[in-house]
């Protein structure tokens, strides 16, 4: 595991410390960062999904991504393409999804978010500041390149 930051120290000490099966969800937190952004992404598997879930109090902003289902649910997706831009148009953060979920903490402001998965762009604004958090729900359609 990588030791970038404060954060890398406290999971370790979690994960040498904790059951094995914490284990696998404390490995999901492994924080990122592109400049002064920082991130987490995953929540594949119910555990991984909880947690992530209780952790994005402590984000602005959370990602959550989808694909439309035949059933009653729709189906997570992984592998996502996100693209956030700060109002000036300076790329934020740019990196494939390794979940579901990505969790960002971005500095107060109004953000252009982009995610591109199957072929098919979903775009928002959004944003985030002191109390603020926003939780953007993004659908894609099962079949690539339909919207």
């Amino acid at each position: 595991m990588s030791m970038k930051n404060g954060l890398s120290v406290a999971l370790l000490t979690f994960v040498l410390a904790a059951p094995a099966g914490a284990a696998t969800v404390a490995m999901a937190f492994e924080e990122r960062s592109q400049g002064p952004v920082s991130y987490v992404s995953g929540g594949i598997g119910e555990d991984q999904a909880a947690a992530k879930r209780r952790a994005a109090a402590n984000y602005p902003l959370t990602l959550e991504m989808a694909s439309t289902a035949a059933g009653p649910r729709d189906a997570y997706i992984s592998n996502a393409k996100v693209d956030i831009w700060d109002a000036s148009g300076k790329d934020v953060l740019d990196i494939t999804a390794e979940g579901p979920l990505v969790l960002v903490n971005l500095p107060s402001g109004t953000y252009h978010v982009a995610v591109n998965w199957n072929g098919t762009q979903r775009d928002k604004t959004v944003v985030v500041g002191g109390e603020r958090r926003q939780h953007l729900m993004l659908e894609f359609p099962n079949t690539p390149g339909n919207n």
